[in-house]
């Protein structure tokens, strides 16, 4: 099965259970769970409550668990992420999910679902996900600490996997895959392919953190700091070298010399 589409496509179709019809849009991120505020809703006690996400980029199909209970499969096959292509076999527990490009012949109009891209912001929902175009990483997650979030945090730098973070009553507990997580965190502005993804996690690993959060974030930022001073060229630094020098040291008068 060819997983890339040969040129951009407008719009697809999903269809479940070969009964339910969802038109999907380029650019679309789509939930999939059993909660009722999923895009995709499955009502099966045995599908998560927030299973998996699809996400449909014009070109491609991305389909990713969200580390459910009893997993995502792609042509039979077990997946934590996976691209998908049209005539491929998405199954959820008992669901069969496929995307096709055109409306089979045997579905009326009254059986497809329009699903649209829909706005999310930073709320009190213990699940979201989006792109992190619109605020900086390190909003997102001090906003997760603040806000006592538990689950996992994961971040797709475009098709690939990158940090996995680990919230425990909103305290970071545990970080892998992060070795370029000090640079996204200090980031200003992120490009349309980062995306993050945030749910429920149940089983734990082991804590590997155990500075608080605001002291580990404030040590990530510096460590990242450093290696941007480091990493200048000397020239520059004589340069910047000559500018004026700010004073942010608050001085405290000397007590007087006895005599």
């Amino acid at each position: 099965m060819e997983k890339t589409l040969d040129q951009e496509v407008l719009s697809a179709y999903l269809i479940v259970d070969e009964e339910v019809v969802y038109e999907i849009t380029q650019n679309s991120v789509l939930s999939i769970g059993r909660l009722d505020n999923n895009d995709i809703v499955l009502d099966d006690y045995k599908v998560s409550r927030e299973h998996a996400v699809l996400k449909f980029a014009g070109t491609e199909f991305m389909l990713v668990d969200l580390a459910s209970t009893h997993g995502t499969f792609v042509n039979d096959e077990p997946i934590d992420r996976s691209v998908v292509g049209f005539g491929d076999k998405i199954r959820i527990v008992s669901h069969e999910l496929v995307i096709t490009q055109k409306i089979p012949t045997s579905v009326d109009d009254s059986q497809i679902s329009s699903v649209s891209k829909k706005a999310r912001s930073l709320d009190r929902r213990l699940k979201f996900f989006g792109g992190l175009n619109e605020f900086a990483l390190i909003t997102l997650v001090q906003f997760l600490s603040q806000e006592k979030q538990s689950g996992l945090l994961l971040l797709e730098l475009g098709q690939k996997p990158g940090p996995r973070i680990y919230f425990q009553d909103g305290d970071i507990i545990h970080v892998s895959e992060g070795e370029n997580l000090a640079e996204l965190l200090t980031r200003q502005n992120h490009e349309q392919s980062l995306f993050f993804y945030f749910h429920h996690e149940t089983n734990f690993p082991k804590r590997t953190i155990t500075q608080s959060t605001p002291n580990y974030l404030i040590h990530l930022c510096h460590s990242q700091d450093v290696r941007k001073v480091q990493a200048t060229p000397a020239s520059a630094s004589l340069i910047r070298s000559t500018k004026p020098l700010s004073i942010t040291t608050k001085f405290e008068p000397l007590p007087p010399v006895k005599r």
